[in-house]
């Protein structure tokens, strides 16, 4: 749910998100974060200082509308940094 600016998504697994999983597995442990999902206007210096701080930037992906890559924050949760157009 959101609009143009921000959203929110959730998810509830299989069985209607009764059938908690190991740790680890952000999308089936049972009130688990999966990500954080951050919108900024260059991608690429956005990529240059998460690198430069020590993270390691993965799952570079295109897609419509945007452009994004993902790290893990020092507590393992995953950010997603994402531009649009």
């Amino acid at each position: 749910m959101g609009d143009s600016d921000s959203y929110l998504a959730l998810y509830t697994g299989p069985n209607g998100g009764r059938d908690q999983q190991p740790a680890g597995d952000s999308y089936r442990t049972r009130a688990a974060l999966n990500h954080i999902g951050v919108v900024v206007d260059n991608l690429d210096a956005v990529e240059k200082a998460v690198i430069a701080r020590g993270y390691t930037p993965h799952s570079h992906g295109d897609y419509e509308p945007g452009h994004r890559f993902y790290f893990h924050e020092e507590n393992g949760i995953e950010i997603e940094v994402v531009q649009y157009g």
